[in-house]
């Protein structure tokens, strides 16, 4: 009798070990893909954004960014860098997740939050930005209070919306 609750003492504490380090992981690419995004979109070189981003948020936001950036005259923005970008909290709650930025210029300071997702076991940046005529092209896209989600980033979120809460990493 003793053995068997030494044993399952034993593997409870081996479940909730690798819960953590998951979980641990899970907090640390998504630190990795969220700077990777903001360091990029702060100093305006959004082409530098593309590897950490949804499809859906390369073909809208940083398409759009990109054209802006190609016809803008680099003196207008050059008070606006370099940006250093300091990432805050992260909840995560299964496939999504919320990251908390502050962004600071010479010029300006900002505070953020950033939204990931989690496709085909990578975590990778899901902002998409209302443009006028380019929202509607967007194949299966639903814009809800001037942000725009992919069909399968609803679906999660439809489906985690019945669960309750978020666990809260730093």
């Amino acid at each position: 009798m003793m053995n068997r609750r030494i044993t399952l003492l034993g593997g409870t504490l081996l479940c909730g070990i690798a819960f953590l380090i998951s979980c641990n992981n899970e907090s640390k690419e998504i630190q990795t893909v969220a700077q990777g995004y903001l360091d990029a979109m702060g100093n305006y070189k959004p082409a530098e954004a593309r590897p950490y981003s949804t499809q859906q948020t390369c073909d809208v936001t940083l398409s759009f960014f990109e054209s802006v950036v190609a016809q803008t005259d680099p003196a207008i923005y050059a008070n606006n860098i370099p940006a250093t970008i300091t990432l805050g909290d992260i909840a995560i709650d299964d496939t999504l997740a919320e990251v908390a930025f502050h962004k600071s210029t010479p010029s300006m300071e900002q505070d953020g939050t950033l939204h990931c997702v989690k496709r085909d076991g990578r975590w990778l940046v899901n902002e998409v930005i209302a443009v006028p005529g380019l929202v509607r092209s967007a194949v299966d896209t639903t814009t809800v209070a001037a942000r725009t989600f992919d069909k399968e980033t609803i679906e999660e979120m439809r489906k985690n919306s019945s669960q309750k809460g978020k666990l809260k990493l730093k």
